[in-house]
């Protein structure tokens, strides 16, 4: 699959229209984009892995943010389909941004004859799942167990009033910000963020799965696509392209060196 990747120079245009669309909808691929073109994350000579971003850029990252509640919000008449549909857009996404660097690699003159990096392909998908796996859905849980405490409460299944959701809020909170500032200032923090949150939604999981196992608690917030997705699948495919990412950005080193 990678492969089949690196040896597409030239984008079809009908590609480009629809990812254009995309972008559109949903712009969390094409705001990312346009922020590692301006920060040259993406250029393995000058990259320096970490950059001090402008209002401009703290602005738009976050209002894509605010405009993905928005979408979710829409997406959740849909029920589970809906919540699938959102988990969606995080290979979406990280594919219109994929294709856009790719497009501009291919009208680059200077490396029209060389292939597309298989470190910045992994990267690419790795951002993304930080941006709107991590990030966004951290905001999330901060909003859901402050502003909406009882209705999450109440969609798990567990009595609501609890101090300790205003406790995993701040958490969420923390994640969120920290979020933020990994867009910007990567590598090591990367390490961090990916770890800490996986951790803790693995740890999630095991609890959702003992209440339903012990309690029969199939109430939606404990059993669902909030179990499978997010407190599931989404760290351990954000583990692994983590190390993917790791094991190449060595290479890239040694390479240099």
């Amino acid at each position: 699959m990678l492969g089949y990747f690196q040896l597409i120079m030239q984008i079809p245009s009908y590609i480009i229209i629809i990812k254009r669309v995309y972008d559109i909808i949903f712009p969390a691929g094409k705001i990312l984009q346009d922020m590692d073109k301006k920060h040259k994350f993406s250029d393995t000579n000058t990259n320096k892995r970490s950059t001090s971003p402008s209002i401009v850029d703290v602005l738009a990252t976050f209002g894509v943010l605010c405009w993905m509640f928005m979408i979710k919000y829409l997406l959740d008449f849909l029920g589970i389909y809906g919540e699938i549909a959102f988990f969606l857009l995080i290979p979406l996404s990280a594919l219109s941004h994929l294709i856009g660097e790719m497009n501009e690699f291919a009208q680059n003159e200077e490396l029209n004859q060389q292939k597309f990096p298989t470190s910045r392909i992994i990267e690419i998908f790795l951002l993304q799942i930080i941006y709107i796996g991590i990030t966004f859905f951290s905001f999330r849980g901060f909003i859901g167990h402050t502003i909406l405490a009882n209705t999450v409460a109440e969609d798990i299944g567990w009595l609501a009033g609890s101090p300790f959701q205003y406790e995993l809020a701040v958490y969420h909170l923390g994640m969120g910000v920290i979020g933020m500032v990994s867009l910007w200032k990567r590598d090591s923090i990367w390490i961090g963020l990916v770890y800490a949150k996986s951790i803790f939604l693995l740890g999630a999981a095991g609890v959702h799965i003992w209440d339903i196992i012990v309690n029969q608690n199939f109430s939606h917030g404990n059993f669902g696509t909030i179990l499978f997705l997010n407190d599931l699948i989404l760290p351990i495919i954000a583990i692994v392209i983590l190390h993917l990412h790791l094991k190449f950005q060595k290479k890239t080193k040694t390479a240099i060196k």
